[in-house]
């Protein structure tokens, strides 16, 4: 159906341009007589072929204005803090190592709070009464302790160690049958079985008269 309405209208248009092609041969003849009817059949069929391929030629379709989009603006970041402050360096933490407490000398005197408190006549006291059950002279025991203790029941001395009154060391005391060698009494009681035994070499510098 389409091919047929399109040679019906190239036919009105060849048609339409035969007529004016006429007009114009009429008016050429007008004009100038002496053109010869060979020119005039050879203009005709020049028109004739022109409006034909001006009918049959596609349309060239204009072309259309389409808009061009802008380019959308990006945003710059920022620069980071971090980028550009270099890090800080803490310095690593000193540890400072705490010593351990020292362990308690097994030998040292009791502390204060738990122990008895003698004076030096209580010691004295103690040392005639010990001196006297087992035929000693007491200024003897006394002298001696003066010079150990200065009558001192809890006189330490850590380079033995030499503890209490008359300075015993624990494994004579214990080796005589003592028990509790910060005793004053069990003290003087041992000393003067020693010195009654003969063994008051034992303490080589302050027993001596």
């Amino acid at each position: 159906m389409r091919r047929l309405i399109t040679r019906r209208n190239t036919g009105i248009c060849v048609t339409g341009l035969l007529v004016v092609a006429m007009a114009v041969l009429g008016t050429v003849q007008s004009v100038g007589a002496s053109r010869s009817a060979a020119a005039d059949l050879a203009l005709l069929r020049h028109l004739t072929l022109t409006a034909s391929t001006a009918s049959t030629a596609p349309a060239v379709p204009s072309p259309s204005l389409s808009a061009t989009p802008s380019p959308s603006p990006t945003a710059t970041p920022a620069p980071s803090s971090s980028a550009s402050t270099p890090p800080t360096m803490t310095p690593d933490a000193v540890v400072t190592a705490v010593p351990a407490p020292p362990a308690p000398d097994p030998h040292a005197p009791p502390p204060v709070s738990a122990r008895p408190a003698y004076s030096q006549q209580d010691i004295e006291a103690i040392l005639t009464a010990a001196a006297d059950a087992d035929g000693v002279d007491p200024g003897w025991l006394i002298s001696t302790a003066e010079c150990e203790s200065n009558l001192s029941a809890y006189a330490y001395n850590p380079s033995g160690p030499f503890d209490g009154v008359l300075q015993f060391l624990p494994s004579t005391f214990a080796a005589h049958g003592g028990t509790d060698i910060w005793d004053p009494t069990q003290q003087a009681q041992i000393a003067a079985r020693m010195f009654a035994a003969g063994e008051s070499g034992e303490w080589p510098v302050c027993s001596r008269r």
